[in-house]
């Protein structure tokens, strides 16, 4: 009787330790997910937020030069140039990951934009100034749409990379209560086997 005891405590205590097992490796794959979507949230809200809102801001600073040159032609910078700087800036904001929302916004920037260049291109003379101004104005309402994106996406993903964050700690404090109950009936499966196993003993 006594081996048989010893025999299914033994399976009892193997087959506890393989559930603990399982459960171990099963949150820490669980952990790794939540690890992995919240390292992904902060590099896409750095690589295409913070620093595409840095472009959008540089982009409306160059039209607000744009905008203050043609109401006085005597300041220094050129619209020459500023129309490159711009066109690099866009260059770069297109490397950043876009919503569907944000290429439409982008796609009209763009062609509001080429349509600036457009009129620039032509003799000075024959410039239309209201037209011009409407333009870039367009330009900067395309980038305060871009602007408010940025903030509408980065906050959409700090709730993502917080939602991950909560499972994570709820999926903790289950486990924990898990090893608790495990333990308790590991303890329980044991004390009782020996105490039944006795008692025949003694009957015997």
């Amino acid at each position: 009787m006594s081996a048989k005891t010893s025999l299914s405590n033994r399976v009892n205590i193997g087959f506890a330790l393989f559930i603990v097992f399982l459960l171990v490796f099963a949150t820490n794959r669980l952990d790794q997910r939540h690890f992995n979507t919240v390292q992904d949230t902060l590099t896409t809200i750095y690589s295409d937020r913070v620093v595409a809102q840095d472009y959008v801001y540089k982009m409306s600073n160059v039209m607000c030069k744009k905008h203050l040159k043609i109401l006085d032609a005597s300041l220094v910078y050129s619209q020459s140039n500023l129309n490159k700087e711009f066109a690099a800036l866009i260059d770069v904001f297109s490397t950043t990951k876009f919503t569907s929302r944000e290429l439409r916004t982008f796609e009209e920037l763009k062609e509001n934009f080429n349509a600036l260049l457009q009129l620039e291109s032509k003799s000075t003379t024959l410039i239309d100034q209201d037209q011009q101004v409407l333009l870039i104005d367009a330009i900067k309402t395309d980038l305060n749409n871009l602007s408010l994106i940025q903030v509408s996406e980065s906050k959409y993903k700090v709730g993502v990379a917080q939602r991950s964050l909560d499972t994570k700690n709820l999926m903790s404090t289950l486990e924990i209560v898990f090893l608790v109950i495990i333990g308790f009936t590991v303890q329980f499966a044991l004390f009782y086997r020996v105490k039944k196993s006795m008692t025949r003993g003694k009957n015997q």
